[in-house]
């Protein structure tokens, strides 16, 4: 090479040096138009495009994109599968599958020192995780059709009763409180929850009853409302949810204690928008606006300023005596959550007859 050409080379590149790092720099500045989170559908999927998407597409210009078509499960495949090259930003599970994409690895922890994260360290221990935390809580009992039930139950242990054959409307195992008949079977036989034979014993002779097994929270609810079952699991939120479409219904903290639940949302591992997550993830929490969840669904909100917002006859709704609170049970998701493809074969077996 000689040094006309040498120089003539350089220069070139000293040209163009400053132009590919600006548009390196414009590249790495640019907001994406959308995120995606996958979600439930129906009722929940439109309560958060309203009270949580909209919101956050007017504060920040982006846009969520909602994909509803997967269970909570099939959710954490779907991070797995695309963890090399992350096509999600955030995904919504409910606390009993979340030990299950902590050890798939598909969550990113959550930051409490994140200036976009200013509401998670108000949130309470009992409704967080690494990766994960909850927007919503409330409590598995029983509920009932009062013109259906001469004796009211008042524990798990009743729902065993020959009083209800063919007409107790329970989760099937794919239900994502399915599993839950397990340990509950367990306390109704005076076990611990973890007592896994007992729990299958007792699902033994729930079978034998007839029930009618339901493939998800609506058909439980419509099976209440219309009168084919008398008596069924239920949170204490779904109650009005049935009560406002015409069901006669009342709801029993049973003796055992009633069963916790939780949902909320995480920021998927490898995300490609993280910053824009947390602040998503923030909103969730943020108890000026996290009352909607109580307005719409009759859920209690996480964040200990979220009660105060409401109207007090809001408050009655959602929240529990401090007896009750101290009585409601938080079953060992780890435990279940190593224990689910077991059970699922079991549960199968058992219910048909196999």
């Amino acid at each position: 090479m000689d040094r006309r050409t040498f120089m003539k080379l350089t220069a070139s590149a000293a040209f163009a040096a400053p132009v590919l790092g600006s548009a390196s720099l414009a590249f790495a500045q640019t907001k994406p138009e959308s995120l995606a989170m996958m979600t439930w559908g129906g009722l929940w999927g439109d309560g958060m495009a309203k009270y949580v998407d909209a919101p956050f597409a007017a504060k920040t210009g982006v846009k969520i994109t909602q994909d509803r078509g997967s269970s909570p499960v099939e959710r954490i495949t779907k991070l797995k599968i695309s963890l090399d090259n992350q096509v999600y930003d955030l995904v919504q599970l409910h606390d009993g599958v979340v030990p299950l994409a902590e050890a798939q690895g598909v969550l990113e922890d959550l930051d409490p020192n994140s200036p976009n994260l200013s509401f998670l360290a108000g949130v309470p221990d009992r409704f967080k995780r690494k990766g994960w935390v909850a927007m919503i809580y409330s409590a598995l009992g029983i509920a009932y059709n009062p013109d259906l039930v001469k004796k009211p139950p008042t524990s798990f242990a009743d729902l065993w009763s020959e009083d209800y054959r063919g007409s107790i409307v329970l989760p099937e195992i794919t239900h994502s409180i399915g599993p839950y008949i397990i340990p509950i079977g367990a306390l109704a036989a005076g076990k611990d929850a973890k007592d896994a034979d007992a729990g299958f014993d007792m699902l033994s002779k729930m079978a034998a009853l007839d029930p009618i097994w339901a493939k998800d929270t609506d058909t439980i609810m419509s099976a209440l409302v219309n009168g084919e079952a008398a008596v069924g699991l239920l949170y204490k939120f779904q109650t009005y949810t049935v009560l406002q479409q015409g069901g006669k219904v009342e709801w029993v903290f049973p003796k055992e204690g009633a069963i916790s639940y939780m949902s909320g949302t995480s920021i998927a591992k490898n995300a490609k928008n993280k910053a824009l997550a947390e602040q998503y993830v923030n909103m969730t929490i943020d108890p000026s606006t996290q009352g909607w969840v109580a307005q719409v669904f009759n859920y209690g909100g996480t964040h200990p300023d979220t009660l105060s917002k409401l109207p007090v006859e809001l408050q009655q709704k959602v929240q529990f005596s401090p007896e009750e609170t101290a009585r409601i049970i938080d079953l060992d998701q780890e435990f279940m959550s190593a224990n689910r493809g077991q059970w699922t074969d079991r549960w199968n077996r058992i219910v048909s007859g196999g």
